[in-house]
């Protein structure tokens, strides 16, 4: 058994001190196997590895923007959520994002049965997103795997709360590079706050493959210069030893055209060293 992989071998209730001490002195001595360190989040089933390849996550679990998803989480109409989630599954996304949050409805209480059912049906590992700290340890509480939890910020009481969650259970946590001030136009303060997050994360005992840096994506039509501080901010903070995540669609909101500014954006921010796009799987453009 031993020679086949077996890494642990013990005895049962009929078993004696002595016949476990002749077990251990009749075993070959086995080199000690260190685990490889790396930023993993997993299902009940599957696990994403960063580093290999761009992860991929889906966007299309989110209210926002989105009026039919809107009206079917009011009318508690989860199924649609389902249908959508497995085609992104089938589009090849490798995480998915649930976001809930509404106003009207109870987002603790919906985030748990949303987890809960979408695990019965997909495979895929899922990004838990919210602003509300009950939400996000629900939605841990009844997480089968490695969850990816999005998000904490610069703000030490933001970071207060959530880090005991993602201590607590395990998980991956995505820092957005914003605090009191809003978001820095410039990518050096935005590497601030990574590198701020990175230290609080630390006193919690979460270490830097645990976290995943969002350096943030403002609408070109708006911001035009920032949009480039963005892509700056991403390759900086590939420096600090972390993964890097934007919401790739937020560039071009309220634009037209949008699949061709996503996608050039897209391409920016990957020869920056971006991992983790936030976006559409069924946009194959």
């Amino acid at each position: 058994h031993v020679k086949n992989g077996v890494a642990i071998i013990g005895g049962c209730c009929g078993t004696t001190p002595d016949f476990i001490a002749s077990l251990k002195n009749n075993l070959p001595v086995r080199k000690k196997i260190t685990p490889k360190r790396a930023t993993r989040v997993s299902s009940g089933t599957k696990t994403v590895e960063f580093g290999h390849h761009v992860v991929v996550c889906g966007e299309r679990l989110n209210p926002t923007g989105k009026k039919k998803l809107k009206l079917a989480l009011k009318e508690e109409r989860y199924d649609e959520l389902v249908v959508e989630a497995i085609k992104q599954d089938q589009a090849g996304a490798h995480v998915l994002d649930v976001n809930v949050g509404l106003p009207g409805i109870n987002e603790v209480a919906t985030m748990k049965h949303v987890i809960k059912l979408l695990q019965e049906v997909i495979s895929l590992p899922l990004q838990i997103d919210s602003s509300v700290p009950g939400a996000i340890e629900q939605a841990c509480r009844y997480y089968n795997g490695k969850p990816l939890i999005n998000s904490v910020n610069g703000k030490d009481e933001t970071m207060d709360a959530i880090f005991p969650i993602v201590k607590k259970y395990g998980g991956v946590v995505i820092g957005l590079t914003l605090d009191e001030n809003g978001i820095p136009p410039l990518a050096k303060d935005r590497y601030k706050i990574a590198k701020k997050i990175i230290n609080k994360a630390a006193s919690y005992g979460i270490t830097k493959e645990n976290i995943i840096i969002d350096c943030l994506v403002l609408t070109v039509s708006a911001q035009q210069k920032e949009v480039m501080e963005t892509v700056k901010a991403v390759a900086m903070v590939k420096e600090l030893g972390v993964h890097t995540v934007l919401g790739v669609s937020n560039v071009s909101f309220g634009l037209p055209n949008r699949p061709l500014l996503n996608k050039t954006f897209l391409a920016m921010a990957m020869s920056a060293g971006l991992d983790l796009p936030i976006i559409n799987p069924m946009d194959q453009e």
